[in-house]
Parts: C-alpha cells; sequence; structure tokens
C-alpha cells in the first residue's frame, strides 16, 4: 500500500509513519505538511492507495472543500480518511457529502487509525477480486491480504517486498492494461529519480519467482509500454 499523509503536525504524522512502517502490507509513505507540496501531488495522485487529510491544516486563501474536490477531479476512487478535532454532526456529514470515505475524531488510538486505513486499502479488492475471508484469489494464486503473502496451490511464494507490492498491483488491476509509467509510479516513491526502464528489473524479478511455479507467463508485456496481468 502507497499511503499519503496531508497535516502539518510533524510530530504526529512522523508517529503515524512510525507506526505504519511497521506493517507487512505499506510500501511507501509519503508525508505532505503544507498545501504547496500536497499540490505537487496531485498530478500523481494514483499512485497512493488511501490518503489520510487532517482538515485543521492551515492552507491560506483556500477551504477544504476546494482541496477535495480536486483530489476527486484527478481520482473518484482512492479512499479519504478525514482526520479533525471537530465532533460537530453537521461538519462531519459535509465531508460525507464531498465524497471522503472516512472520518476520525480527534484524539484517536494509532491501532485503529491503523486498521481503518487498511479496511479501506481492502476496498478496491473488495470491488475488482474474488476476495473471502481477507483471500484474494485469481486461478489458484491466493493473496492473503493481512499477512501480505501469496500462495499459489498452497505453496508460499518467496518474494521481495517491491515484488509483493508489484504483484499486488496486478492483483487489483488484472485483466487491465497498465502502462510502464504508472508501475513505476505505482513502486516508487522517489519517482523522479527513478529511470522508467527499471520497472523492466523489478517486473523481471517477479516473473523469475512466478517462474519456479509455471505462471511467469501471466505477466505479459504489450508493444514494450503496456503489461497486463492475464491468464
Amino acid at each position: 500500500m502507497n499511503f499519503l499523509i496531508i497535516d502539518d503536525d510533524i510530530f504526529l504524522t512522523s508517529k503515524i509513519k512510525y507506526l505504519f512502517e511497521k506493517n507487512k502490507s505499506i510500501n511507501l509513505i509519503k508525508i505532505v505538511n503544507s498545501y504547496v507540496d500536497f499540490l505537487d501531488e496531485i498530478s500523481i495522485i494514483e499512485i497512493y492507495d488511501v490518503i489520510l487529510l487532517d482538515i485543521n491544516l492551515w492552507i491560506k486563501g483556500k477551504n477544504w472543500t476546494d482541496l477535495i474536490k480536486i483530489i476527486r477531479n484527478k481520482n473518484l476512487l482512492i479512499p479519504i480518511i478525514i482526520i479533525s478535532w471537530n465532533d460537530d454532526i453537521w461538519y462531519i456529514d459535509l465531508f460525507f457529502n464531498l465524497w471522503a470515505n472516512d472520518y476520525i475524531i480527534k484524539p484517536f488510538r494509532f491501532e485503529e487509525l491503523l486498521v481503518r486505513v487498511l479496511k479501506w486499502f481492502k476496498n478496491w479488492f473488495y470491488n475488482n477480486s474474488n476476495f473471502n475471508n481477507n483471500l484474494i484469489s485469481y486461478n489458484w494464486l491466493i493473496y492473503d491480504i493481512n499477512k501480505n503473502s501469496f500462495n499459489f496451490n498452497w505453496s508460499e511464494l518467496i518474494l521481495t517486498k517491491k515484488s509483493k507490492y508489484l504483484l499486488s498491483i496486478f492483483f487489483s488491476y488484472n485483466e487491465k492494461f497498465l502502462s510502464k509509467d504508472f508501475l513505476t509510479y505505482k513502486l516508487f516513491w522517489n519517482y523522479e529519480f527513478i529511470e522508467t526502464d527499471n520497472i523492466r528489473i523489478y517486473i523481471y524479478r517477479l516473473k523469475s519467482s512466478l517462474k519456479k511455479f509455471n505462471i511467469d507467463w501471466w505477466i505479459k508485456n504489450i508493444r514494450g509500454e503496456w503489461y497486463i496481468f492475464q491468464k
């Protein structure tokens, strides 16, 4: 999972990052402490799987309805979790009407926040995969989203953290064309320092691991620029 945190509370965001980095499902965490920095993320907003948004962040000349609309104009499906001290029902209802997915009132338990974030990460798989009891299946290849592990015919695949996330992307977009640039952005946070051809190396490594089970051919390259995960 790629997780974007938008909050100007450096102490809080550091603690959240520390807690979440221990979780096996986390690939990347990016912290944004200002509106200006947030704007830098808009063009690549689709690399993130969940956004945590503190509506108490100070924004000169902007309000939070504008910011959420900016996100939704770019991506209708990405889960947005609001955190705030404000517990007024009218206020909470306002953000749900703006298509926020969840609203957490401060102070909150960090363990609860992790549970909710992972729940919204799973939501994409619920909508796009055969999902049963936290297990996602695709032609006998099974992804345990809680353990962040893969099995084929009940034999575990030994994969690096990056390979697991890359395979989870293919799972969530199975039988859909994915561009080389999209996969590069999803896999790397500091994407500006990564050559897009590097994604070929990671796909090669993943396919090498899948080859042991004779399912490496499920990942197909189309005209050098596109990939599809399809049996």
